[in-house]
């Protein structure tokens, strides 16, 4: 049997944070999480699949527009329709989703839950539990059945398992326990980096989400093609991100002029094209007397001509110094980040960020994730920096 397994496709997540620095980027992403389903079924369908797994979170939250259902629906009639049978899990996005509300979900689509825990399928029990309610904090893999003897067994499982970096624990879960539940493969969702795990002759995958919609997810953007076989399953990823996230650092301090600043800020846009995706760029730039401000207007004018490269965020900082140039502004500076290390300023800084991510729509609180402390503080300083060091800067031309 071959499975494409995917997990946290989203649809209907709003990109506030994205959207509100670059509305274009924001719909190109929008765009995008739809595209790459479409792009997902086609896979299922050319590679002739016989289960198409989604591992949770397929929708953002419990209440999905209804052309966003729709157009899920139609897709995965398309896979029913050239034989491809989809099984799914809800995870804690759409803990709630009544996926029946509008109706069956349609022929050879299987929803796993605690009233329906197995399915079968060409000789093969798929097992699964949906989330009942977002936060789950207790495993689910007591509850799960046992394997169905003289079956191939698989498990649906959304999960942080022991945990990770910028994910909550929902349904944790020790990986030992997990490979010794005696099924042959799992497919996992919640965490959005990819990543595969073997134990003996069991897989367990977690396919990491489809189309990353910021660049903390930048490593996502695949599915997983499984052989269920009479060995050890065989996995192929596949890329099926229409968009990807990507970092650039060009050091504009060597620049003489304008014109030199602006060839060089065109270069990195250049360079992040790329003939298969639109990028969403990350600028950070050296420069010792322009601003900010100016350089994100100037290279706002230059991506105006760059197809298919957006420009997701762009900061300045100071560039590297000459020993003893600025020698007591640099001091101040170098007090300040070792300040910033102690661990009663970076605990105190925490819980600042976890006030504000309580105030904030999720999505834009995504920004001040813990994970992006030392970014957040580096960007304060180098703007510190800046402003310390204007007036002690080499002159510049234009």
């Amino acid at each position: 049997m071959r499975l494409l397994v995917t997990a946290d496709i989203h649809l209907g997540a709003p990109i506030r944070s994205a959207a509100l620095r670059n509305p274009v980027l924001g719909a190109s992403l929008r765009q995008a999480s739809r595209d790459s389903l479409s792009d997902i079924v086609a896979l299922a369908i050319s590679e002739r699949v016989d289960v198409l797994v989604l591992a949770g979170d397929v929708f953002d939250s419990a209440e999905p527009d209804l052309k966003i259902r729709a157009f899920l629906i139609a897709q995965l009639a398309r896979a029913a329709a050239a034989g491809v049978e989809t099984v799914l899990i809800r995870g804690n996005h759409d803990a709630l989703l009544d996926h029946a509300a509008q109706g069956a979900l349609g022929p050879k689509i299987h929803l796993l839950e605690r009233a329906r825990p197995t399915v079968e399928i060409g000789g093969v029990a798929f097992h699964g539990l949906s989330f009942e309610r977002g936060h789950q904090q207790a495993s689910f893999l007591p509850d799960y059945p046992p394997p169905s003897p003289g079956r191939r067994n698989v498990g649906l499982m959304h999960t942080s398992l022991e945990g990770a970096p910028g994910h909550d624990p929902y349904a944790p879960c020790a990986e030992a326990a997990l490979m010794a539940q005696g099924y042959n493969l799992w497919c996992l969702g919640h965490i959005h980096a990819p990543f595969a795990r073997r134990a003996g002759d069991v897989l367990a995958v977690m396919p990491g989400i489809p189309q990353p919609r910021h660049f903390g997810e930048r490593h996502g953007g695949s599915v997983a093609l499984v052989t269920l076989g009479e060995g050890p399953p065989e996995l192929v990823w596949h890329p099926v991100a229409r968009l990807r996230f990507v970092e650039a650092r060009p050091d504009l301090s060597g620049c003489a002029d304008q014109s030199e600043r602006a060839q060089a800020v065109r270069d990195a846009l250049l360079a992040a094209q790329s003939p298969a995706q639109e990028t969403a760029l990350r600028l950070t730039l050296a420069s010792a007397k322009q601003s900010e401000a100016e350089l994100a207007a100037l290279a706002a004018a230059l991506c105006e001509d760059v197809d298919q490269v957006h420009i997701d965020k762009l900061r300045r900082i100071d560039p590297p110094r000459a020993p003893g140039t600025a020698a007591q502004t640099d001091d101040l500076i170098r007090l300040m980040r070792a300040e910033t290390a102690e661990p009663g300023f970076r605990q105190a800084a925490r819980e600042i960020l976890a006030e504000l991510r309580q105030a904030l729509p999720r999505e834009i609180a995504e920004d001040l994730a813990e994970t992006a402390l030392d970014d957040l503080l580096s960007a304060a300083l180098g703007e510190v920096s800046a402003e310390l060091h204007r007036d002690a800067a080499r002159p510049e031309d234009g």
